[in-house]
């Protein structure tokens, strides 16, 4: 590990940890704030006023946090047996044959080249025994290793691959530690273990540390900075200059985005003072796109229907799990636990890019009735 890295231990969730994370970009917030996070989940309105003080920064603990931590030196172990196949684990286990071995950091880090980002990684892996899966190189650096639990349900989002947000995450270490390779080792609805190797993306890096330093210093220090000037007005009694400092901090809020914590974000905040306000050209363009939207949305949604039952067919008529398409991936249907109900779960490696599925979308008319 790099001799200028400033390592600072905190008690989880005590006043002091609460106090350091308003001062940086998290690992785990870096999908948020880069646009990497599922819509339904993205919270970047919330670490924006979480970060500038407004808003309580208070994280309470709860059993899946404290599950989480407790099951995690369970997979670092595990892991130590890990060979790079799928169930080598487990002989090697039963041989006490360790593979490779991990060191705990054991607070949060922060790189003095990258102030605004700190991260809390789960393990190093040891450059002593210590290997890149993908290339079979010894490696040279430190690398680094997260440990994930996961439920049935959270795995469900990774039917189309890795979450951005988890590969946006890792990254952020991979930028803090200075290495070029990480690995994850995740355990599934409780008995599934596999471990994921990753390559240092540069273009990646390049797009997190641009827009996470142009959130914090941009966005974030400069409506620090008229919160603290709005507290002090209120303190004097000047009502009108405390509401005029809070509309111009609003400026710098995060763009509306389409998360459910965006909505719930502004719903709290908000406070009727009238039945309706008047609409403008403007708004009626909006809310007309929204009905397009969501005709489009029904379109989409029976068509994907219509492909789920045609594959489910073929598999009822075949008696089989999924569909083999060797090299090119697979597809199953899944039973979810404790239900009769199935998924699909699509795992074929050819899709779309993100321009082709811009450009398909671009051809929708918005404007249309």
């Amino acid at each position: 590990m790099k001799k200028d890295l400033i390592i600072t231990r905190l008690e989880t969730h005590s006043k002091e940890w609460h106090d350091f994370r308003m001062n940086g970009v998290g690992g785990s917030e870096i999908g948020d704030i880069c646009g990497l996070s599922s819509p339904k989940y993205n919270r970047t309105i919330n670490h924006f006023h979480n970060k500038v003080g407004d808003i309580p920064s208070t994280i309470p603990d709860n059993p899946k946090m404290f599950f989480g931590r407790y099951w995690e030196d369970g997979i670092a172990k595990i892991w130590q047996y890990h060979d790079g196949s799928e169930f080598g684990f487990i002989d090697n286990y039963k041989n006490d044959r360790i593979i490779r071995t991990c060191r705990n950091v054991n607070g949060y880090v922060v790189n003095p080249a990258y102030p605004w980002l700190f991260g809390s990684v789960d393990r190093l892996i040891n450059i002593k025994g210590g290997v890149n899966l993908l290339t079979g190189e010894a490696l040279k650096t430190e690398a680094i290793l997260e440990c994930k639990t996961l439920s049935y349900n959270a795995s469900r989002v990774w039917e189309d691959g890795l979450p951005p947000s988890y590969l946006a995450q890792i990254h952020v270490y991979m930028i803090i530690f200075e290495t070029d390779y990480a690995e994850l080792a995740v355990l599934r609805d409780g008995n599934d273990f596999f471990v994921q190797s990753f390559q240092r993306d540069e273009e990646l890096c390049k797009t997190i540390i641009n827009i996470s330093k142009g959130w914090w210093y941009n966005r974030v220090l400069p409506a620090k900075e008229l919160y603290a000037k709005m507290q002090e007005a209120s303190k004097q009694g000047n009502i009108f200059e405390a509401e005029r400092i809070e509309g111009e901090m609003q400026r710098y809020e995060p763009d509306p985005d389409g998360s459910a914590a965006y909505s719930d974000f502004m719903n709290e905040r908000f406070l009727k003072t009238s039945e309706r306000m008047e609409g403008t050209i403007e708004l009626f363009d909006i809310c007309k796109k929204d009905k397009v939207l969501k005709g489009v949305e029904n379109i989409v949604n029976a068509e994907r229907d219509k492909i789920k039952n045609t594959i489910l067919k073929e598999l009822v008529n075949s008696g089989s799990e999924g569909v083999d398409f060797g090299s090119l991936g697979y597809v199953s249907w899944n039973e979810r636990k404790g239900s009769r109900n199935r998924t699909m779960l699509n795992q074929i490696k050819e899709k779309p890019s993100e321009d082709v599925l811009k450009e398909e979308f671009g051809k929708i008319d918005l404007n249309c009735y």
